[in-house]
């Protein structure tokens, strides 16, 4: 069954008696994310909000994990796809209904503490999943198949030793972070970066390296942005929320104990604002923090154009044509936009 706005509605634990309703819980579920973070937890033992997420976030975050994947090697995807999820945190199941989406056909176990989310997982599990799902509020499955943990904007809601504790306790072969793509949880996920390669993992994603992190140091942080087309229903949704799901920063880190590959030597983590002769980045490669300009004189107006578009996250190939004191001018061979 496609999964609509309209086909979603009929399965919430709550039933909303019109759009305007839909909508102003979304704004309060907004301003408890953004600016009440101390009581972000409280929305979980209202049935009213618990439903608005599962109607928002559900429909959005779809897209988002298909996104997200794309950058992915494909080779692990597709092995991560005969593997036994772990949704931690798994809310209302919104990343493992999208994972199924994606075509996996391993088990699905979610870990979730909150009744009301176990309980709006598994209506929306019944109407729109396939294949058998197992709940529960910790660890307590004996599987087989290799293990893939995924942290789907929950461990940014657990503190660092509790987020390490699940992890030791699942000892997963494949670990996924999506998360906000924000300073403060970049914090926490240099901690967790550091112990999962202490505990034999490699790095998928972002990093050139497995050596420390360059911008742990920094007063910026690594972070990714997607771009996201969404259903009509939910744009519209969006435009009255006052919600921009198009243009999404997010934190994005893979790690696998069984996997290994190449990763790209060039990846942008800053954009400067565009400039009369060119464009500027600062540009993690092999792990060091490097600024880049990048003329016009040396681009087509296509290439160009399609750089205005580029964010943090692109991966380049770049040649290096002068170094100076301040920055490394550089010819772009390759990126993601061209």
């Amino acid at each position: 069954m496609p999964l609509t706005l309209s086909s979603l509605l009929p399965h919430l634990i709550y039933s909303f008696t019109s759009e305007s309703e839909l909508v102003a819980a979304i704004e309060e579920l907004s301003d408890k994310f953004t600016r009440n973070r101390d009581r972000i937890t409280d929305y979980l033992r209202e049935p009213r909000l618990v439903a608005a997420y599962t109607a928002f976030y559900s429909l959005t975050n779809i897209p988002k994990l298909r996104e997200v994947l794309r950058w992915m090697p494909q080779t692990w995807v597709e092995e991560l796809k005969h593997s036994t999820l772990i949704d931690l945190g798994a809310g209302p199941g919104t990343f493992s209904l999208a994972w199924r989406r994606e075509g996996a056909n391993g088990p699905v176990y979610q870990v979730e503490q909150s009744p009301l989310m176990r309980q709006q997982a598994a209506k929306i599990w019944s109407a729109f999943g396939e294949g058998q799902l197992f709940q529960g509020q910790r660890w307590e499955w004996s599987v087989e198949n290799p293990k893939f943990l995924l942290f789907g904007h929950s461990a940014n809601e657990m503190d660092v030793a509790t987020a390490i504790r699940y992890i030791d306790v699942i000892d997963p072969d494949h670990v996924l972070f999506i998360e906000p793509g924000t300073k403060e949880f970049f914090a926490k996920m240099i901690e967790l970066r550091a112990y999962l390669l202490g505990a034999g993992h490699r790095v998928l994603f972002p990093c050139p390296l497995p050596s420390a992190c360059p911008m742990q140091v920094s007063e910026d942080w690594c972070h990714q942005f997607i771009h996201v087309r969404q259903d009509p229903e939910v744009e519209r949704l969006t435009q009255l929320a006052r919600k921009d799901r198009k243009l999404l920063p997010l934190t994005v880190q893979a790690f696998s104990r069984t996997f290994s590959t190449d990763n790209p030597r060039e990846r942008v983590v800053r954009v400067h604002p565009e400039t009369k002769f060119g464009h500027e980045w600062d540009v993690c490669h092999d792990n060091q923090l490097q600024r880049y300009q990048l003329l016009k004189r040396d681009l087509s107006k296509l290439e160009s154009k399609a750089l205005v578009e580029l964010r943090s996250g692109a991966a380049v190939v770049t040649e290096i044509i002068k170094e100076t004191e301040q920055y490394t001018r550089v010819k772009l061979t390759k990126s993601d936009k061209l």
